[in-house]
């Protein structure tokens, strides 16, 4: 926030962008008044109906997340300038009329508004008003992930994703949405497999694994275990690729200047530890996610943590999950969630005079807010003690 010395509001940054020389170009901008809330402001109150005013105050209110005030801004916008013919601004690089971006964002508010039901009318129509853009291609993916893919009926998802996928036949974000619905429904399956299959050819670099993780859960609920474990086959083998070259491209693996995996490599072997768990191959899952893979993190206080709780929640490898999280507390003896998991553990072990000591320090640990996680942690206690009265 940047105030006037007489502490009325002059401009606000949400959050640090890289690289930092920009940052700080954009700071002594905001010092020299340009282009401020305030000045925006002081324009607005002078002449009303300039769009490109209005326009750039509910950006402003937008980028502090405040919606009412920035929809209130932008249908100012629609109202001054209905045909998009008044001015330009950028999206991702690409110029877009203030009108189109204004509608982007009202069809946004709309979908993701939490005091109602998400209402996707305005972005459908946006979808059909404009035929080309980044925007249009971002419109049909928020649908997606908002409505289409979450609340929407089966009959209309299935008739938004014909339509999505046949706009974009080659977008792998629009094929896998699909199939995450399916599988959210539980059918048709044979046509979550063939667009799973579909999504795997499609993907490259970092996207591979999903669409992987994704046929091997398309496997899983056509009772194929066999196929899916080898579906979770295929994710170790591709990941493990991408290791060896870690400048490929972004995704689940982290590597250190050394060279070796960091905090994040586990991500993709846990995600197929899952998968073989669930195809009923215990054993596979403990060989790719088990103590060797352990006593190779044992430093690594994400790897530890993730870790632990997965095991813990599979109430199998206890013991090694244990490991993990005396480990991790050690570490990091200030995170109540470490002292949570490490209490789960000893709970199902029958260690309750253990469980019990790092429930309670858990407990010491946690924040009041939100007020349910200390009422949980509590209720834990009480069913330690109950176990601890019963084995006595």
């Amino acid at each position: 926030m940047f105030f006037d010395p007489d502490g009325s509001e002059v401009d606000w940054i949400v959050g640090y962008d890289p690289p930092a020389d920009k940052f700080q170009a954009s700071i002594e901008k905001i010092i020299k008044g340009e282009g401020t809330f305030k000045s925006l402001s002081a324009a607005y109150a002078k002449d009303p109906k300039n769009v490109g005013t209005v326009f750039e105050l509910a950006r402003k209110w937008s980028d502090r997340y405040d919606t009412a005030k920035a929809t209130e801004k932008y249908k100012e916008v629609l109202a001054l300038d209905p045909d998009g013919k008044l001015g330009m601004t950028t999206y991702n690089e690409a110029k877009v009329s203030y009108t189109q971006y204004a509608e982007f964002n009202l069809g946004q508010s709309a979908l993701q508004t939490r005091r109602s039901k998400p209402d996707p009318a305005l972005l459908l129509a946006f979808v059909k008003k404009y035929p080309e853009g980044a925007m249009v291609r971002d419109a049909y993916a928020r649908l997606a992930m908002v409505y289409f893919g979450r609340s929407a009926p089966k009959a209309e998802a299935a008739e938004f994703f014909e339509e999505y996928t046949a706009r974009y036949p080659k977008d792998f974000m629009a094929t896998n949405a699909w199939v995450r619905r399916i599988l959210q429904d539980k059918e048709p399956l044979d046509k979550g497999l063939e667009l799973a299959q579909k999504g795997v050819d499609l993907a490259q670099g970092p996207t591979r694994t999903n669409a992987l993780q994704s046929l091997a859960q398309v496997y899983l609920a056509k009772g194929d275990k066999a196929k899916a474990g080898e579906a979770a086959e295929a994710l170790i083998k591709a990941e493990e690729e991408r290791l060896k070259h870690p400048d490929a491209g972004r995704g689940m693996l982290v590597v250190t200047s050394s060279g070796s995996p960091g905090a994040g490599a586990y991500t993709y072997r846990l995600t197929a530890a899952r998968i073989f768990i669930d195809a009923d191959q215990k054993e596979r899952a403990t060989a790719v996610f088990g103590p060797a893979f352990l006593k190779e993190h044992m430093n690594e206080t994400a790897v530890l943590s993730g870790y632990a709780s997965f095991w813990s929640g599979q109430s199998l490898n206890l013991d090694s999950a244990l490991v993990a999280a005396k480990k991790g507390v050690e570490l990091s003896p200030d995170a109540y969630r470490g002292w949570m998991t490490l209490s789960q553990i000893q709970m199902k072990l029958k260690q309750y005079d253990e469980a019990l000591r790092a429930a309670e320090k858990a407990l010491a640990l946690a924040p009041a807010q939100p007020p349910m996680i200390k009422d949980n942690l509590k209720k834990s206690i009480e069913q330690i003690k109950t176990a601890q009265a019963e084995k006595k």
